[in-house]
């Protein structure tokens, strides 16, 4: 049975996928994006960290976890995977760990996977009257826009007592699919109303990859509360800000003094009211610079909902229709953002009122949920995606291709193509650049390139073109990959032009029906014809004897930073490589004779030379 091809949707970053379903077909799992490097807190250092007071309060709209608040064992905050979530942002538990790598290889193997658990809570210090009114309240959702977990998996919340011991104290299983976010309220009481008392939220399940999703969000715990205390005085936005600049975001200058005036569209979003009350409210959407902070385009100010938002409302709006540019010619790179803001009367958390006077809790401030803004680049590339990896995709086919379609309205010239390649494990892998006219026809430009380490999961690698390539119109950007195994590629969820990307694992290009969001490839844009490169002379080649070799030993002469070798059927064979004074000596003694590619990377420029051994 022959090996088949997938595209596949990987909602984490996996050194290897391990399942594979039995069909060809497209498929989308989980993501995990709080960085390459595994951040598990000791216990010593938990010992270290202040203890906190109540109240207690996150809803993750600020797009990360807060280190002063939680102590992270593998989740992450993710801005798209909630479906209808209490405000922006919610905090997912999968099967991968901090790091990105799955916990176990094996893949029958299920257990404990992420830990999200609070920083220390200071209880025992408060009234005996109020001890007895502490509750813990959340919401949940299973599965959301990731993988639904199964029956067998679960997610539970444990409490931390006065002798060190997690207790389980609510778990809800898998295998039902909740499609709206549901809320517990749950007692502190008793054991737990010590001066270290800590809760967890734990995922269990496959440990294989990132599979069995679950969200929480809003979690809050305070005093003088009740089974029925359901409901806040905050209105939160739940979206981000929908781009205004149609399917970009983000435009080289040239291309954005060439839109026409009716190119910007309504920026919109969606607000929740999580009180039991109607609330007369206000919202106002603008255009900015980014630097100055001042208005471009002012669309709405202080406008009023009609009709009054009721009680645990959620409802789309949309700004006015934009008008004209508010800007002189435009000389220089800027970027610009969009602001949609509430006035919704939120403030800080009430604690007392007596008589006329109020005081508030000024640790919890409901007003972080009312305002979102969205940077939109006017530099010198072009991007569908707005930054954020909430997914990756490939194709796990050896010479398989992936292309994006963009359109200049001018001639321009490409210099340059960055690249997020969300798998850390994956640096040193080689790939094919390619720029295409039509897809139709041979590429117009091909270069290898080497995936590079980087230091953060939603950083680019840019690749600098030997020369700039001409195109007008019409054009794709893309790569082939050397590989079966699944290449990478961030995907952004925050906007959907899975209409621009094609692919092609078996000679013929095929339109992405499935995959939804962004793919996060960048061409770098100049309105101005290429500089003529330098020819390297015959000093900076690689030069590689005996060949034909009658031993199993090459030397090769010159610098180098990275040398690969592979047989006649392009598979990567394991060597000895032992530096010299000249460069380095490979010994594959063992291999069989017959032909060998070597690859030599210097500085990312690749060269490849054929070897015969007799």
């Amino acid at each position: 049975m022959n090996r088949k091809t997938y595209i596949i949707l990987l909602f984490s970053l996996l050194s290897t996928l391990i399942y594979f379903p039995s069909k060809a077909q497209l498929i989308q799992l989980p993501v995990n994006h709080t960085g390459f490097k595994n951040k598990n807190i000791t216990q010593r250092a938990r010992l270290m960290a202040d203890t906190l007071s109540l109240p207690f309060w996150d809803d993750f709209s600020s797009g990360s976890l807060d280190s002063t608040k939680w102590i992270n064992q593998g989740a992450n905050v993710s801005l798209n995977v909630g479906i209808n979530a209490p405000s922006l942002g919610v905090a997912l538990l999968d099967g991968v760990k901090a790091n990105g790598q799955p916990y176990s290889t094996d893949i029958t193997q299920s257990g404990v996977t992420d830990q999200l658990s609070s920083q220390f809570i200071n209880l025992k210090d408060i009234e005996a009257i109020s001890q007895q009114s502490i509750y813990l309240s959340f919401f949940w959702q299973a599965g959301g826009k990731a993988e639904l977990p199964d029956a067998s998996d679960y997610l539970e919340l444990l409490f931390l007592d006065s002798l060190g011991n997690w207790n389980q104290v609510w778990i809800q299983q898998g295998g039902q699919d909740v499609q709206e976010f549901k809320q517990e309220t749950i007692q502190v009481n008793g054991i737990f109303l010590h001066d270290h008392f800590q809760f967890k939220f734990q995922s269990a399940g496959r440990m294989a990859g990132p599979f069995d999703s679950w969200m929480i969000d809003y979690v809050y715990i305070n005093d003088g509360r009740n089974s029925n205390d359901l409901y806040y005085q905050d209105r939160a936005l739940t979206q981000l800000n929908s781009n205004f600049l149609g399917k970009y975001a983000a435009l080289p200058l040239y291309e954005f003094n060439n839109l026409p005036d009716t190119i910007p569209q309504p920026i919109t979003n969606q607000f929740f009211n999580l009180n039991d009350r109607f609330r007369a409210m206000e919202y106002s959407i603008e255009i900015r610079n980014k630097a100055t902070s001042a208005p471009i385009m002012v669309l709405n100010s202080n406008t009023p909902f009609n009709p009054v938002p009721l009680a645990n409302e959620r409802r789309d709006f949309s700004s006015a229709a934009p008008g004209d540019w508010n800007l002189e010619e435009v000389t220089e790179e800027f970027e610009m953002e969009s602001w949609v803001y509430l006035s919704s009367g939120d403030n800080y958390l009430i604690e007392a009122i007596n008589g006329l006077d109020t005081t508030y809790h000024t640790s919890v401030d409901f007003r972080l949920n009312d305002t979102i803004n969205t940077a939109i680049p006017i530099k010198d590339f072009y991007a569908y995606d707005r930054g954020t990896v909430d997914y990756a995709a490939g194709i796990n086919q050896r010479s398989g291709m992936i292309a994006i379609k963009y359109n200049t309205s001018a001639p321009a010239f490409i210099n340059a193509i960055s690249i997020n390649f969300t798998n850390a494990a994956q640096r040193g892998n080689a790939v094919d650049l390619m720029i295409w006219s039509s897809l139709e026809e041979n590429p117009l430009f091909t270069k290898e390139v080497i995936i590079q380490e980087k230091p953060s999961l939603e950083a680019f690698t840019k690749f600098e073109l030997d020369t700039a390539i001409s195109v007008e119109g019409d054009f794709y950007v893309g790569f082939m990959q050397f590989t079966n195994e699944f290449i990478q590629i961030g995907l952004d969820k925050s906007n959907d032009t899975s209409g621009e990307v094609m692919y092609n694992t078996s000679g013929t290009w095929q339109p992405n029906t499935e995959v939804l969001g962004s793919l996060m490839i960048r061409p770098h844009m100049q309105t101005t014809g290429p500089e003529v490169p330098e020819t390297p002379g015959e000093t900076d080649r690689i030069k590689a004897y005996p060949n034909p070799a009658t031993e199993q030993r090459i030397f090769l002469e010159g610098e180098m930073d990275l040398v690969k070798m592979y047989d006649a059927f392009g598979r990567e064979i394991n060597i000895d490589i032992i530096p010299s004074e000249k460069g380095k000596i490979i010994n594959f003694t063992g291999n069989h004779k017959g032909v060998y590619l070597i690859k030599v990377w210097n500085k990312n420029t690749p060269q490849s030379i054929r070897i015969l051994v007799e």
